[in-house]
C-alpha cells in the first residue's frame, strides 16, 4: 500500500472546502471510494502522484 497526494474539493456543513489529502491505496490511483473514506464530503480530486516518503524514512536510508 502506498500514499497518494490527491487535491479534492468536498462539501461540508460549513460549506465548500479545498485541500491536499494523503490517501493510502494498493492501486496506481486512489479510486474515488478511497477518496471518499479519507475526506468527508469528497466530491471530486485530481491526482497529483505519491506521497515523497517522510523525512524519518529517508534519513535512515541517506548514506553518510
Amino acid at each position: 500500500m502506498r500514499i497518494h497526494l490527491v487535491v479534492y474539493l468536498a462539501r461540508t456543513s460549513e460549506g465548500e472546502e479545498q485541500g491536499v489529502a494523503r490517501v493510502p491505496s494498493g492501486r496506481g490511483r486512489p479510486s474515488w471510494h478511497e477518496c471518499a473514506a479519507v475526506v468527508p464530503g469528497f466530491l471530486i480530486g485530481r491526482y497529483l502522484g505519491l506521497a515523497p516518503e517522510s523525512e524519518e524514512t529517508w534519513s535512515e536510508h541517506r548514506p553518510d
